[in-house]
C-alpha cells in the first residue's frame, strides 16, 4: 500500500501503485497500466492541496461545465441525482486527492464515483473531456499562483500524472461494467437455454442433458435410476375456463410441490412443457424407493388449489421407467415411462404405474387405435346406440341416453372406454361429440315424426363442447339443422366442467332460457362444491354407477344414494340412478323415492332399429306396455 507518513515522507518510489490496483482490485483493475510516481510528485501534490480547497468550487464546475451545455447530459443527470450533489461528491474526493495520499479506500472511493456516472447513462467519452477540462483548469490555477507556490517545478507534470492515473481508473471501471454486464446476459441466456422460464425448473432441453449423463455415470458405477414422467390430469380444464394466467399459477404451485416432495431425494425436477413434470431418480435400487416417492407426489398434488376463492382439485398420473431393466437407450427410457403414464390415466388417474412389457404392446394398439380414429367420422364408423330411461312404478319410459359406439372395421364394435380418452388426448372428442349430438338430435326427431313418444333424448358433452365460446349458438344451430325442440334434449355435464363458477352458470343460463334441459352426470364422484347446485339451473342428478353396483349389501353407498334422492327433493330437481341391473337395486331405489331408473335390468343400450322394434312400434300400437324386463 502506498501513501505519505504523518511527517510528510513517502517511499522512495511509488510506483507500486498500479500493483495496488492489481492486489487489491484484481477483478477490476487487473488491466490498468501501472503510473510511475514518485515520493517527489506526492509531496509536489500534497503542497498542491491548499489551493485546490480554496478554488474547489471552480475546479469542480470545470467539469461539469459540459453537462451543463448539453440538454440530453443534463436530462441524463437529473433523472437520477442533482449536479450539486455529484460536484460535493467530486470535491471531497479532489480535496482528499491532494492529500497525496493514495490507498485502496482511495481507490474504491474512485470507483464508486465512476460507477455512479455510468449507472446514470453518462458516456465515458464525456467522461474523458471532463477530465481534460479539470487537469486544463489545475494547470491554469498552478501558472496563476506560481508566485506564491515555493516549489513548482514538476507540478504540473505531478498533476498531469495524478489525472491520468484517475482516467485510467474511471476507464477501467467502466470497461469493467460492461465486462461484467456481458457476463451477465451470458449467464440470464445460457440459464433460459436450460430452465423453465416459469416455474425456473429444468426444462426439456438440460433434461436431457442430465439423463444423457446419468447413463454415462451408469456406466461408470451400475447403479440403476428411475425416470418419472408426470401428467396433471384435468389442467387443461383449468386452463380452458380460468385462462392462463391463473393456470400460470397453477403450474408455479404444481412445481412448488413437487420440489417440497423431493427434499431428501437425489433427483433432477424438470418441466417439458404444459403440464408434463419428469424426474431422475438417482441411485434407485430398490423400485420401492421410486414408489415411494411417486406416492408423495400424487398425494401433493391431489390437495385442492385455491384459485379466484374457489378450491380446485386435480389429481397426477406417473409413470416410471427403471433403468437398464426397462430399456438400454434414453429415447426408450423416456418412451416406456410414458407409456407406464398413459396406464395410469386409462385406469383412472391418480396414482403411479410401472412399465412392463405388457404396456409396450397395449401402447402400439393405442397408437393403431388413435390413426384409425382419426377416419373414423369420415368413414362413418361411429353409431349411436340408446339405453332407455323408465319412472318407477308405471315402468313407462320417460326419456334415452344418446352412447356413441365405434365399428372398427377390423376390431368390431369397440365401446366408449376404449376410444373416448384417445379422443380427448389428440382433440378428436369435439369432431365425435358434434357428430353424436347431430346424430342424437335427428333419430329423435325422426322417432317424433314416426308417432313415438314425445321424450327427451340425453346426450354426454365433452368438455371441450361445454367450453367453447358459442356453445349457445353451437346447439340451436344443430336443432335447427335436425328439427328437435330444445325441450327434448337433456345434455349431460360433469361436475369438473363447472371448475369456473361464473363462466359455468352463464352457460347454464344461456341453455336454461333456449329451453335445453341440464342433467349431473356421474355425481357424487367429482370435486365441486355442493353449492352449485343452488347456483346454477341443473334439472338433473344422475347418481353414478359406482353407488348402485354394491347398495344391497353396502351401507355407505345406501346412505350416500338416499342423501342424493332427499337432497335432490329438496331443491326440486329430478334424480335417476344408472346401471341398475337387479331387483334388489330396483327396490332399494324404489323404496327411496327415486322415480327414474336406467340400466341393464331393463334394457342394454341398443341399435336404433332395435330400440324402435322393441320400445316404438309397440307404443305406437297401444300407449302402454309393462314387459320391458323380456327385452
Amino acid at each position: 500500500m502506498i501513501h505519505s507518513d504523518s511527517n510528510g515522507r513517502a517511499p522512495q518510489q511509488a510506483s507500486a501503485i498500479g500493483q495496488i490496483l492489481l492486489d487489491d482490485h484484481p477483478e477490476v483493475l487487473s488491466q490498468i497500466q501501472m503510473i510511475n510516481m514518485t515520493s517527489r510528485d506526492l509531496e509536489l501534490i500534497a503542497k498542491l492541496r491548499p489551493v485546490v480547497v480554496s478554488q474547489i468550487d471552480r475546479i469542480t464546475s470545470s467539469f461539469y461545465e459540459a453537462i451543463l451545455d448539453v440538454d440530453s447530459l443534463k436530462q441524463t443527470v437529473t433523472k437520477f441525482t442533482t449536479v450539486e450533489r455529484l460536484r460535493q461528491t467530486l470535491s471531497n474526493h479532489l480535496i482528499e486527492m491532494f492529500e497525496g495520499k493514495i490507498d485502496s479506500a482511495f481507490i474504491e472511493k474512485r470507483l464508486k464515483i465512476a460507477m455512479v456516472h455510468q449507472k446514470i447513462g453518462l458516456p465515458p467519452k464525456w467522461y474523458m473531456g471532463s477530465f481534460q477540462n479539470l487537469l486544463n483548469t489545475l494547470l491554469q490555477i498552478i501558472h496563476e499562483q506560481s508566485g506564491i507556490l515555493l516549489e513548482t517545478e514538476g507540478l504540473r507534470e505531478a498533476v498531469t500524472k495524478l489525472l491520468s492515473f484517475e482516467q485510467q481508473i474511471v476507464l477501467e471501471a467502466y470497461e469493467n461494467q460492461n465486462r461484467l454486464e456481458e457476463q451477465q446476459a451470458k449467464a440470464i441466456i445460457e440459464y433460459q437455454a436450460l430452465h423453465d422460464e416459469l416455474t425456473g425448473l429444468p426444462n426439456r432441453r438440460m433434461f436431457h442433458q442430465a439423463l444423457s449423463q446419468a447413463i454415462e455415470r451408469y456406466r461408470e458405477e451400475p447403479t440403476p435410476f428411475a425416470v418419472f414422467v408426470m401428467d396433471i390430469d384435468r389442467f387443461k380444464l383449468i386452463n380452458d375456463s380460468l385462462g392462463h394466467t391463473y393456470g400460470d399459477r397453477f403450474l408455479q404451485e404444481v412445481s412448488n410441490r413437487i420440489r417440497e416432495c423431493a427434499e431428501g431425494y437425489p433427483v433432477t425436477i424438470a418441466r417439458l412443457g404444459g403440464d408434463e413434470f419428469t424426474l431422475i431418480l438417482e441411485n434407485c435400487e430398490e423400485p420401492s424407493l421410486a414408489a415411494e416417492l411417486a406416492g408423495k407426489l400424487v398425494k401433493a398434488i391431489e390437495v385442492p388449489y385455491r384459485l379466484q376463492n374457489n378450491d380446485y382439485y386435480v389429481s397426477a398420473s406417473i409413470g416410471i421407467a427403471i433403468y437398464p431393466t426397462h430399456c438400454a437407450s434414453e429415447e426408450d427410457l423416456l418412451k416406456n415411462a410414458d407409456t407406464a403414464m398413459y396406464e395410469v390415466k386409462k385406469n383412472g388417474k391418480n396414482g403411479h404405474q410401472f412399465f412392463s412389457p405388457v404396456l409396450d404392446e397395449q401402447l402400439l394398439l393405442r397408437i393403431e387405435l388413435e390413426s384409425d380414429l382419426r377416419k373414423a367420422v369420415q368413414r362413418q364408423e361411429l353409431e349411436l346406440y340408446y339405453q332407455p330411461q323408465f319412472q318407477t312404478g308405471s315402468y313407462s319410459m320417460i326419456g334415452i341416453e344418446a352412447l356413441v359406439r365405434w365399428r372398427h372395421p377390423t376390431k368390431g364394435l369397440l365401446s366408449p372406454g376404449v376410444f373416448i380418452s384417445i379422443a380427448e388426448e389428440t382433440g378428436l372428442i369435439y369432431e365425435i361429440g358434434t357428430w353424436t349430438l347431430h346424430e342424437a338430435c335427428r333419430q329423435m326427431k325422426e322417432w317424433h315424426l314416426a308417432g313415438g313418444p314425445l321424450i327427451p333424448v340425453s346426450v354426454n358433452l365433452s368438455s371441450r363442447q361445454f367450453h367453447q365460446s358459442n356453445l349457445v349458438a353451437y346447439i340451436r344451430e344443430i336443432l335447427q339443422e335436425t328439427g328437435l325442440e330444445p325441450q327434448y334434449l337433456e345434455l349431460e355435464i360433469t361436475e369438473s366442467m363447472m371448475m369456473d363458477a361464473a363462466v359455468s352458470a352463464e352457460i347454464l343460463r344461456e341453455l336454461d332460457e333456449f329451453g335445453v334441459k341440464i342433467s349431473l352426470d356421474d355425481f357424487g364422484t367429482g370435486y365441486s362444491s355442493l353449492s352449485y347446485l343452488k347456483q346454477f339451473p341443473i334439472h338433473k342428478l344422475k347418481i353414478d354407477r359406482s353407488f348402485i353396483s354394491d347398495i344391497t349389501r353396502n351401507a355407505s353407498d345406501q346412505a350416500i344414494v338416499a342423501t342424493i334422492i332427499s337432497m335432490a327433493k329438496h331443491l326440486n330437481m329430478e334424480v335417476i340412478a344408472e346401471g341398475i341391473e337387479t331387483k334388489g337395486q330396483l327396490d332399494f331405489l324404489t323404496e327411496n323415492s327415486c322415480q327414474e331408473i336406467q340400466g341393464y335390468y331393463f334394457s342394454r343400450p341398443l341399435p336404433a332399429q332395435e330400440v324402435e322394434a322393441a320400445f316404438f312400434t309397440p307404443y305406437r300400437l297401444d300407449h302402454t306396455w309393462t314387459t320391458f324386463r323380456e327385452v
